[in-house]
């Protein structure tokens, strides 16, 4: 697998765990050094952080996520994914259906076995 693919792949193991509600499948796709700068959220660091931030979010919401790429290039140990992302939710208790769309940027860093990881997430809200 070259590393496009390995970060596609990466990529879509966040959105598919995501929409499945598997926390630790997410992450297993972040740096354990992980950023998120969403808007209108605190920036958080490290995967205790992420941890946080979604588990109640899995607990109360379904998702239904998409993504686009734009641009994705590989700058030797990192990368660059910038694209358009899309979230349905549905609440589990209510059946209130909300979401978001946006941009999306994302920078990932190849760990020694090879493999990619997030290491940083910073969306936009259109």
């Amino acid at each position: 697998m070259n590393d496009k693919d390995a970060i596609n792949a990466a990529l879509n193991q966040w959105l598919t765990s995501l929409d499945s509600g598997n926390l630790q499948g997410m992450l297993d796709t972040c740096d354990p050094e992980v950023v998120v700068a969403n808007e209108n959220t605190p920036t958080t660091i490290g995967l205790d952080a992420i941890r946080d931030k979604y588990a109640p979010r899995i607990a109360a919401l379904r998702f239904k996520s998409g993504f686009e790429t734009e641009h994705l290039a590989v700058y030797g140990d990192f990368a660059v994914l910038i694209g358009h992302f899309e979230a349905q939710t549905t609440n589990k208790k209510t059946g209130e259906i909300g979401g978001g769309s946006g941009r999306l940027g994302l920078i990932y860093r190849r760990h020694p076995d090879g493999s990619w990881k997030m290491l940083l997430d910073m969306d936009n809200n259109a």
